[in-house]
């Protein structure tokens, strides 16, 4: 009988062990926000120009990520442009902060101006500029210094967001050269263990040649289905390094 009581004792311990480590709280609501300019917004009407925010969304949905994309804006170039949905009957989330067309400082500016409308301050900003400042000069000043002010400016909103700074999907322009030298100078510089800055390598492995039988994009520079989840892809594995989110 002793012998019973104690197997049985043993068995409520074990049960509730596995209980407690069974147990998981909900986790905490990532709240993203995807800056850029039309790789980010995307939305022509005559390709499947859905951006890397529609793989995205099917990534952190499969891996049972707690999350809610942000920002001003919810539509693509074209009003009549759509978006699939992420899974059945789970729609795709349009709110981001792209601007077809614009420099880093416009588009940097607006996201400051716009803020007031997000409701809640983003725990991770994805932030893909430069394309439309490769004819410019001194890049310091036209993309590092407007990247500086914007990412101080979301820390005085959340001293703990993250923000990844995509380098931009080319292999074979000076200028973009240049603007990568700046982005990774500005990174080593704001990157903080509260507040992380750490880069994303988009042009590693990209085909940005559209007549290349492994092409990336449409022509030359807007992600293609392909490309698409390969930024997808990226994003996710230089996110997941900070997943779950710690509570403040």
């Amino acid at each position: 009988m002793t012998q019973m009581k104690l197997c049985l004792r043993n068995s409520t311990v074990l049960i509730f062990i596995f209980c407690l480590w069974s147990f998981a709280p909900p986790n905490k609501q990532v709240n993203i926000l995807c800056l850029g300019d039309s790789i980010t917004q995307g939305g022509k009407r005559d390709r499947q120009e859905y951006t890397y925010r529609l793989p995205l969304q099917i990534i952190l949905q499969k891996e049972k990520v707690n999350f809610d994309f942000i920002g001003s804006r919810k539509m693509g170039l074209h009003e009549d442009a759509t978006w699939p949905e992420i899974a059945t009957n789970v729609a795709f989330d349009p709110d981001h902060e792209g601007y077809y067309g614009n420099k880093t400082a416009d588009a940097c500016r607006k996201a400051i101006e716009a803020y007031d409308s997000y409701n809640r301050p983003p725990d991770f900003i994805l932030v893909h500029l430069g394309t439309n400042d490769q004819n410019s000069e001194n890049f310091e000043k036209i993309v590092g210094q407007p990247l500086r002010e914007m990412i101080c400016f979301f820390r005085e909103k959340n001293p703990n967001v993250i923000v990844l700074m995509g380098h931009l999907n080319f292999n074979d322009s000076e200028a973009a050269f240049e603007i990568r030298n700046v982005v990774e100078d500005l990174a080593e510089e704001l990157d903080t263990k509260r507040s992380p800055v750490i880069t994303v390598h988009h042009y590693q492995g990209w085909h940005e040649n559209p007549k290349d039988i492994y092409a990336d994009t449409f022509d030359w520079a807007h992600p293609n289905l392909k490309g698409q989840e390969k930024m997808a892809i990226n994003w996710w594995i230089n996110m997941k390094k900070f997943l779950p989110l710690k509570e403040n």
